[in-house]
C-alpha cells in the first residue's frame, strides 16, 4: 500500500501561493514581450512623425479646466431672491429684483436684453443670460439646478482680462455650456 502525504495549506497561505502565481506568470509574459521585440531601424521605419494638431477649441485646457474660469463666479443667491416659478416672465422677474438687491445697473430693462438659455437641451428648462455694466450674468433654475444660482463674469465686455476669451458673455457662454446649458435657439 502506497502512502501519500497530504500537505495542507493554512488559509493564510492559500492567498500567497496565488499572488504569488499571478506575479510570476505576469513577469514571465513582460519579460517574453520585452525579449523579443526589436525596434526597426530608423531607415527602416514608414511610419510619419505624428504631427502636432491645432486644437479645435481654444477656450479649454489640457486639463479640460475651461481657459478663464477663474473670472467665473457661482453665486447660491445669497439676497434670497427665489424665481416664483420655472416659467420665462418668473426668471425674468428674479433677474430684476437681483439687480435691484446687487445694486448693478442699469436694472430698467432687463426683460428686452434678456436672452432665453436652456437648462439641459433636450428639456429647455428657462433660464436667461443678462449683460449688465458690471458683466454678464445667467440666472439658472430648474433641471440641474433644483435651488437658484447665478453664475456671472463680472467683468465690462472692455475688460482687457477677458478679451482673450472674447469677452465677458462669450466666456460665461463657454462656460454654461459645461454645466448644460445652452442658448434657447427658437423656442419660446
Amino acid at each position: 500500500m502506497e502512502i501519500f502525504a497530504v500537505t495542507r495549506l493554512s488559509a493564510e497561505a492559500i492567498p500567497m501561493v496565488s499572488v504569488r502565481r499571478a506575479a510570476m506568470v505576469l513577469v514571465s509574459v513582460l519579460l517574453v514581450a520585452g525579449c523579443t521585440a526589436t525596434p526597426p531601424d530608423a531607415g527602416e521605419s514608414t511610419s510619419a512623425i505624428p504631427a502636432a494638431e491645432p486644437d479645435q477649441s481654444p477656450s479649454s485646457t489640457v486639463e479640460g479646466m475651461l481657459e478663464g474660469s477663474e473670472f467665473v463666479t457661482i453665486d447660491t443667491d445669497v439676497y434670497g431672491l427665489l424665481p416664483v416659478a420655472d416659467s420665462p416672465d418668473s426668471i425674468v422677474a428674479w433677474a430684476e429684483d437681483y439687480c435691484e438687491a446687487a445694486s448693478l445697473s442699469p436694472c430698467v430693462g432687463v426683460a428686452d436684453r434678456a436672452v432665453a438659455m436652456c437648462i439641459e437641451n433636450r428639456d429647455c428648462h428657462p433660464a436667461v443670460l443678462v449683460p449688465f455694466d458690471e458683466g454678464t450674468a445667467a440666472f439658472l433654475f430648474g433641471g440641474n439646478f433644483p435651488d437658484s444660482q447665478v453664475i456671472a463674469v463680472w467683468r465690462p465686455e472692455s475688460d482687457p482680462d477677458v478679451a482673450p476669451y472674447g469677452g465677458a458673455r462669450k466666456l460665461l457662454e463657454d462656460y454654461l455650456a459645461t454645466v448644460e446649458v445652452y442658448p434657447a435657439l427658437g423656442r419660446n
